[in-house]
């Protein structure tokens, strides 16, 4: 696809009311002191493609400011371009309106037409993008693009992907037969992978040698004397514990015998408790006994009832007074009513005008306030009834609460009187008790015969064994503990034994580490140097394709390895490093071969021109901008486009 630019035209654009380009399709030169409008120029037609400026904003100054550096109102902003698509011309305008709602601008708006067709703006975009992806234009159009706006890794798969298939170094098919379908670097993880636990491993394998070469030296020690050792040592062991056990069982025969005493001592104990206790003869006392406690247990009850119910009646008492405070404070009030009203005779004067009431309205205030004072005489003898009603409660409740009051201190002294006998009383039967006459256990039949039989049960027990377990317990763990130090010298050979057959395991795995170590490092030094191979292939493969610039694809690192880059240079310049002229050979040389592998030609604007030295090798319509003190209005080069509107 190839496209030129033919005709541009604005109105209100950033800094220019109103102007009109033609362009030449061999190229058009544009020429103007700073501030003049030349980057406009390049806006207005990046603007009416993609709504954005040359830097690629979206939000930029589109709209003119007066001279206070404020925008001007009233203003509608529009750009015209007309294209030439593969023969095809095509027209695309936007303008930019303000919104006004109440006299008050809220916003703005942009419309948009192409072939003064109008469109929406999501229309519109998509038609633009079907003509030119803006990614694809970005590369074509701006000369720093590439190599300023793109990440290296981003310029580099773009450069890898122009430069096709790409071949293989030579001599290096046996590490290739290894990849089984990983990329190189997948294959150099895997074997720096692979060399680390090998590593790792040999690590462990050292100090486990050493440990093995320390251990005792037990080839002298006769190991079937060691095992004759720990039979005759086993066999002594048992003999104790048969020895042990027969002990025990006859010291259980000897606690079920001391159990028996014990039970016997115990119902000697119950014997004596019955003969001290013994109630013969002195029932009549003990039955005294609770007669008293109880008799004074009904008076003390007597005492509380007492309380209890005094309490209530003096309860009652204070409710009733409570209430006749509250009628007497009625009939109070009812006599200050019947007096008021009584005092003041019925009103014979208007109240509102003065004027002398009728006789039948006298008459009928006069029938009311008698009314008025029967009413209130009769609530005041409700009252009065209440109050004599309380008073002679209360005279009641009194007379009742002093009843029990003397009530209560009768009780009291009973109960005094009933304390004091009881004390005296039960003195005297605990003495009369005390002083009775009881049986001897030494001569109560039952108490001999337990006896007897606890001195027969103490000769038959005989003498206590826990001093002979004692003893064989301590043969039994000194036999254990010798049998234990046998056992392990015994593992101790056997250990030995395994661990000669472990050190021939070891130093063997660790020789054959080493050699697995050594085969990763040469392959890790093969893709190396295939990469180096690779490398210069492909920064062939690439900078065969542009004229003037090459790209730097590979960083050769102190350690013998490279990493990927991408930087292009000029006569050994790397970018970064290259003057405003150097920039665009560079910019140009790369757009010629972006425009030939895309096969589309897009209009070409080339800024701060005037630093070029040399001359414009570009495959597509240039538009070159030249910075010249002192020209104003802008002046296009007649030879290559000619200026209808300036």
């Amino acid at each position: 696809m190839k496209m030129e630019l033919l005709q541009l035209s604005c109105r209100n654009f950033k800094v220019a009311e109103s102007l009109e380009y033609e362009f030449s399709h061999n190229g058009t030169v544009i020429t103007g002191a700073t501030g003049t409008g030349k980057t406009s120029i390049c806006d207005a037609f990046l603007w009416v493609l993609f709504g954005k400026d040359s830097t690629g904003r979206k939000e930029f100054d589109l709209r003119p400011l007066d001279k206070k550096n404020k925008l001007i109102k009233g203003l509608t902003l529009s750009v015209t371009v007309v294209i030439d698509i593969d023969g095809t011309i095509r027209t695309l305008r936007k303008e930019h309106k303000e919104k006004v709602v109440k006299r008050q601008i809220t916003g703005y708006e942009t419309l948009c037409w192409i072939d003064d067709v109008p469109k929406k703006v999501g229309a519109y975009n998509e038609a633009i993008a079907e003509m030119l992806p803006e990614e694809t234009f970005k590369m074509l159009t701006d000369l720093t693009y590439f190599n300023s706006k793109l990440h290296w890794s981003e310029r580099r798969e773009v450069l890898l992907d122009f430069a096709g298939e790409i071949g293989t170094p030579d001599g290096f098919d046996r590490l290739l037969d290894k990849l089984n379908g990983r990329t190189m670097d997948e294959y150099k993880k895997v074997l720096a992978d692979q060399k680390k636990r090998h590593e790792s491993e040999r690590g462990e394998i050292n100090p486990r040698l050493d440990e093995l070469n320390r251990a005792d030296d037990l080839e002298s020690v006769d190991s079937s004397e060691l095992e004759r050792e720990r039979a005759t040592v086993t066999s002594r062991i048992a003999d104790h514990r048969n020895d042990r056990e027969a002990i025990v069982e006859d010291e259980q025969c000897r606690q079920k015998k001391i159990n028996r005493r014990n039970e016997l001592d115990g119902h000697r104990i119950v014997r004596e408790a019955e003969l001290k206790n013994n109630t013969d003869g002195i029932s009549h006392l003990l039955d005294e006994k609770t007669k008293i406690a109880t008799g004074v247990a009904d008076l003390a009850q007597v005492v509380a009832d007492a309380k209890n119910v005094l309490a209530v009646k003096k309860s009652e008492v204070a409710s009733a007074q409570s209430e006749l405070a509250t009628y007497t404070a009625a009939v109070s009030r009812i006599c200050d009513e019947y007096n008021k009203v009584f005092s003041v005779s019925a009103d014979s004067t208007c109240y509102a005008c003065g004027q002398p009431l009728p006789s039948d309205k006298i008459a009928e205030n006069e029938t009311q306030r008698n009314a008025n004072l029967t009413d209130i005489n009769k609530r005041g003898m409700e009252a009065k009834q209440a109050v004599n009603g309380c008073k002679e409660a209360i005279a009641a409740l009194e007379v009742e609460a002093s009843e029990y009051q003397e009530r209560l201190e009768k009780a009291q002294i009973e109960l005094r009187e009933g304390e004091e006998y009881k004390a005296a009383r039960i003195k005297r039967i605990d003495e009369a008790i005390e002083s009775r006459d009881t049986i001897s256990p030494e001569t109560d039949k039952i108490w001999i015969g337990i006896t007897d039989e606890i001195k027969a049960t103490n000769a038959d027990i005989g003498e206590p064994v826990s001093q002979q377990i004692e003893q064989i317990d301590g043969r039994i763990a000194a036999g254990e503990m010798y049998l234990a130090k046998l056992n392990k010298s015994l593992a101790q050979l056997d250990r030995a034994k395994q661990d000669r057959a472990r050190i021939v395991e070891l130093v063997a795995r660790e020789k054959e580490l080493a050699q697995l170590i050594a085969d990763i490092d040469q392959q890790i030094d093969d893709i190396g140097q295939y990469r180096m191979a690779e490398s210069q292939i492909i920064e062939a493969a690439v900078n065969d394709m542009f004229k003037h610039v090459e790209f730097k694809l590979f960083n050769e690192l102190l350690n013998g390895g490279i990493e990927e880059t991408c930087v292009a240079t000029l006569a050994g310049v790397p970018y970064g490093g290259m003057s405003g002229g150097q920039k665009i050979i560079v910019g140009i040389d790369i757009v010629n071969v972006i425009s030939a592998h895309y096969g589309v030609s897009v209009p070409l604007f080339i800024d701060n021109a005037e630093s070029l030295t040399l001359a414009i090798e570009a495959s597509c319509q240039t538009i070159e901008l030249y910075a010249k003190k002192g020209v104003n209005p802008l002046v296009v080069d007649q030879k290559k486009g000619k200026p209808l509107n300036v």
